[in-house]
């Protein structure tokens, strides 16, 4: 079965769990009233439907291995974990209202999610007051771990990966089109390239906003093409990066192509217009590092397919949490203390790390990753 067409039936499967029925994996059913006294939980505020349903999908495949693993050695000092899941849809409308579910559970002793910033940011005041740690290991918005000390983060900032990005485009090329997500991290992301382009001297000759569920950029790729750059930098996800590259090349375009993400989905949706593309990243799947091997054979495994790095965000983000819960106690209490301590974690993207007073990973460097026959390699 095509990768893309499974991950929709893991999707579906997921949806039908949560209204109602029963599910023997990390997904389980909001209600706590059932729940054993001796078991904690974490709570999952996530999109498993939506535009972004795909990322659920990893995050689900990432979280139920690491899941496994710590069960297996015993759960937090010998009490069973087990994860709450609510769908959010990466929606702040929604991600509100499951904040104040979470806050109400006395079993939840930390939360994960949400996928976007926004989505997040909406719903930390609640997980602020209700002292439950928030853990939004996908949130780039520098803006989500100053929303207080229960808010705590595994992604690197779009202040920091931007800045990152455009020295490296600044290195080869003088002059480049620019399209961005029409969305806010799209135009957090755009202002922090912009503002180190303008820095170096990088020309923009033609730049452009665009729709994330739009199915033809053409329009823009067309005016992005004819400014005549040395490259095409795309600021945006999976899905719409696919879009953008396989179209420009179709449109003739055939000078380099920064953009896209570090999905399975990406190469499989972008085809051979992919060959080539240039992402930057904090962590290459594919890196042959012990410990990344090890997680990569596990994961293969179980699933039969490659992680996503999303799959390793969350896999990482679960170990990290109850690793806090270990060592502080699994309490809400215990698990801030425990991140509050200043003592190193581990994990698949970064080795051993510390967080910063930010509440995000210290010295994390940036990794330009480039496609080369038909798979992710370091440049």
């Amino acid at each position: 079965m095509p990768k893309f067409t499974r991950n929709a039936v893991i999707a579906a499967s997921i949806s039908l769990a949560l209204l109602g029925a029963g599910c023997g994996s990390a997904v389980q059913a909001a209600d706590s009233s059932d729940s054993p006294a001796e078991t904690v939980y974490f709570g999952v505020s996530g999109p498993l439907t939506g535009p972004s349903a795909e990322y659920g999908v990893y995050w689900q495949e990432g979280f139920d291995l690491a899941l496994e693993e710590i069960n297996a050695d015993g759960g937090l000092n010998g009490i069973p974990l087990e994860l709450k899941w609510e769908d959010s849809q990466s929606d702040p409308k929604q991600s509100v209202p499951i904040a104040q579910k979470f806050v109400a559970d006395s079993s939840i002793i930390a939360e994960l999610g949400d996928f976007s910033s926004g989505a997040s940011m909406a719903a930390s005041a609640t997980y602020q007051q209700g002292g439950l740690v928030q853990f939004g290991f996908t949130n780039s918005n520098a803006g989500f771990t100053a929303g207080g000390d229960r808010m705590w983060s595994t992604s690197l900032t779009q202040q920091y990966y931007q800045t990152q990005s455009a020295q490296q485009v600044a290195q080869d090329h003088q002059k480049i089109s620019l399209v961005y997500l029409q969305s806010d991290w799209g135009k957090t992301s755009y202002d922090a390239f912009k503002a180190e382009a303008d820095r170096l001297g990088l020309e923009i000759a033609y730049e452009s906003p665009i729709q994330p569920d739009s199915e033809d950029y053409r329009p823009v790729l067309i005016k992005a093409r004819d400014a005549e750059p040395d490259a095409v930098v795309h600021l945006g996800y999976g899905p719409d990066g696919a879009r953008v590259v396989r179209q420009l090349r179709e449109l003739g375009y055939t000078g380099q192509f920064y953009g896209g993400q570090n999905t399975p989905q990406f190469l499989e949706a972008a085809g051979e217009a992919a060959e080539g593309t240039i992402i930057n990243e904090n962590f290459l799947i594919g890196n042959t590092e012990p410990r990344v091997v090890e997680f990569n054979e596990k994961f293969e495994a179980e699933y039969g397919h490659a992680p996503s790095t999303f799959s390793a965000y969350a896999y990482d983000a679960l170990h990290i949490l109850a690793e806090a819960a270990e060592r502080g106690g699994p309490t809400r209490e215990g698990v801030f203390n425990a991140l509050n301590e200043g003592q190193p974690f581990g994990s698949v993207q970064f080795g051993e790390f510390t967080f910063s007073d930010e509440r995000r990973p210290n010295d994390v460097p940036i990794v330009p990753v480039v496609v080369r026959n038909g798979q992710y390699e370091k440049l």
